[in-house]
């Protein structure tokens, strides 16, 4: 065999290569667009998860029905165990007076004499375990659901057939009746035979120990049974003296085949700060009429018209608030801890507002502090400060940050808003996310325009006796910050000017008004708001700038680390399967071009060398 045999026989086999490899690419193109096209919808992404187990599909179904509220952060799901995307915020219902994590340890937490929030632990597990005598195996999750001011525990229970006894407490510490913790128990038995559900109250941890006595009170047709306990705790601030009345549950319950079993755990809680021991002897029996009285009250309620009190005074204080763009940022803050820290902060502090029995002057007192806080607030904007800001995966970090906020608001001008009790704390909170302060019978928007580069709506800001402002900050698309201002509802006309207030100043209604940012030097508010026309145009003349000019557009690696991730736009895996298929195309060609070239020109030199010894020998 000759060296241009081999050559041919080199070269034909490359062309069969070259053939294929053509056909195979044509054949990924033609996927690559399927794929494209229909944007993976035939392929499970990573939060999907087989529901084949009508075990998962129970629970799926029950939490789905809070879908909406999941979608606006409004609650936050936590499987047991956790799934890998979930935040592991603790489950957690509290009012001022008392609180407690919703894990079954836990205990209920009180405050220390002068002290800001519910720190010192009751020797007292007030939660009630439930489970089914024949359980095979079990789905269990926690909502935490904030505007509500509750936690739900779902649990689906599986036994020997295809349908699954479903299990749903529902926990919270009364906002209206501050001394009440409750767990409300709803059993589903949708099969065919019936069920035995045990319940085990977990109660006393036994130190320091505490009597307690065992009694009965008649409520309509059904005799209940409740324990009186008393005690003293020692705490670092003093003693404490502690009585409590709770309902004695049963050690199990029959659910019958295709039927709902419900049934109430209430516990009241009451205490007094001690000069001594001794004291306690006077006032113990005072505390204990309190618990059993308010006891015997709150069983007298309907269940849902009592919890309904619970959740109408929760979503008032929620009336304002505040909500930002999603970032993707590394470590960026978002919706989900801002909404878990104002839920666990209003959980540290009592409503006067809407607690029952409390006096008219307080009521009134805190009205007035409510209309205008000046002073509040009187530093940085606060979603720039990482210690008040946490993960929230133990008691102790929802104490500590929550203790830090409270501190925050008293040193830095909401000391005044502090005394409305939680309608205050929100207030405040607001106000120091965008650096707002009521200063001189004026509202100023104290952020630099630098900061503004992610959306922010402000949520009625309390302003006056009959005034709300909703405040706004967009980014457009290209890339500059506007503001927008409106009333909620008003008993006055409202103005507003911005950076400088060099403009006209602006009348405030129900529809939004544009403000573009400006940048002064130095730098001063970027907005401001007042309901008298002269003292807006008294600004103009005290306030002393420089030069004022509309602040520049963020860059475009700022805007692309907050919408994707990386400071390099959006590199999705359909970006990167894009460029590695061009980078494939375009080495086949260059081989294919190479290939020609070299086994091209050897052809030619083949032929002319072949012609030339046939013309020779001619």
């Amino acid at each position: 065999m000759d060296f241009n045999e081999i050559f041919r026989r080199i070269k034909r086999y490359f062309e069969l290569i070259t053939h294929t490899y053509r056909r195979l690419f044509f054949i990924a193109v033609g996927l690559f667009l399927l794929i494209w096209i229909f944007g993976f919808r035939f392929f499970p992404s990573e939060n999907y998860r087989s529901l084949a187990d009508p075990i998962d599909e129970c629970l799926h179904t029950h939490l789905s029905r809070m879908n909406r509220e999941v979608q606006r952060l409004d609650t936050i799901i936590q499987h047991v165990p956790r799934f890998p995307e979930e935040d592991g915020l603790l489950p957690y219902v509290g009012n001022g007076y008392i609180g407690a994590v919703i894990v079954e340890e836990s205990t209920i937490h009180i405050k220390v004499k002068n002290g800001r929030v519910l720190s010192l632990p009751l020797p007292f597990r007030p939660i009630v375990r439930v489970s089914v005598t024949d359980e095979d195996s079990r789905r269990e999750a926690y909502a935490s659901q904030y505007v509500h001011g509750m936690v739900q525990q779902v649990s689906c229970i599986q036994r020997d057939e295809r349908d699954s006894i479903v299990i749903i407490s529902k926990f919270y510490a009364h906002r209206t009746h501050p001394t009440i913790f409750e767990q409300d128990i709803t059993v589903s038995n949708p099969s065919q035979k019936d069920a035995i559900v045990q319940f085990e109250q977990l109660g006393w941890t036994g130190d320091p120990p505490f009597a307690s006595d065992i009694k009965k009170i008649q409520n309509g047709d059904e005799e209940v049974s409740y324990i009186l306990s008393r005690g003293i705790i020692q705490s670092s601030k003093g003693l404490v003296g502690v009585a409590m009345a709770y309902k004695k549950v049963p050690g199990a319950m029959e659910v019958k085949a295709k039927s709902t079993l419900s049934f109430r755990v209430i516990t009241a809680v009451n205490y007094a700060y001690l000069a001594s021991k001794r004291e306690f002897d006077t006032i113990q029996q005072s505390l204990l009429n309190k618990s059993e009285m308010e006891l015997k009250r709150v069983l007298g309620f309907n269940t849902q018209n009592f919890q309904s009190l619970h959740d109408i005074a929760w979503g008032n204080l929620w009336t304002t608030g505040f909500s930002i763009s999603p970032s993707k940022a590394i470590n960026a803050l978002n919706g989900d801890i801002i909404n878990a820290t104002i839920y666990y902060v209003l959980s540290q502090v009592r409503a006067p507002l809407y607690e029952t029995g409390v006096p008219l002057v307080d009521i009134s007192e805190a009205n007035v502090v409510l209309t205008y806080a000046d002073g509040c607030y009187g530093g940085h904007n606060t979603l720039q400060a990482k210690n008040l800001w946490s993960s929230f995966k133990s008691e102790r970090e929802i104490v500590e940050v929550a203790n830090l906020w409270l501190l925050t608001l008293q040193r830095l001008g909401c000391h005044n808003l502090l005394k409305a009790g939680a309608s205050g704390v929100i207030q405040g909170m607001v106000l120091s996310f965008g650096g707002l302060k009521f200063s001189n019978y004026h509202l100023e928007f104290n952020s630099e325009p630098k900061d503004l580069h992610r959306d922010y709506h402000f949520r009625r800001i309390a302003y006056g006796n009959a005034t709300h402002v909703n405040i706004s900050v967009t980014v457009g698309s290209n890339n500059k910050a506007v503001i927008l201002a409106a009333l909620d509802r008003s008993d006055k006309e409202y103005f507003a000017c911005d950076a400088g207030c060099l403009d006209t100043p602006v009348q405030l209604g129900p529809e939004k008004k544009q403000f573009p940012v400006k940048l002064t030097d130095p730098i001063t508010s970027i907005l401001y708001i007042t309901s008298d026309r002269g003292h807006i145009e008294e600004l103009r003349l005290s306030i002393h700038v420089k030069e004022v000019l509309e602040a520049p557009p963020h860059e475009n690696h700022v805007m692309s680390m907050h919408k994707h991730g990386t400071g390099y736009g959006t590199m999705s895996t359909m970006f990167w399967i894009s460029i590695s298929l061009v980078i494939i195309l375009f080495h086949i060609f260059l081989f294919h071009l190479v290939y020609t070239e070299y086994f091209g020109s050897q052809e030619k030199f083949r032929s002319r060398k072949e012609s030339k010894g046939v013309r020779g020998s001619g």
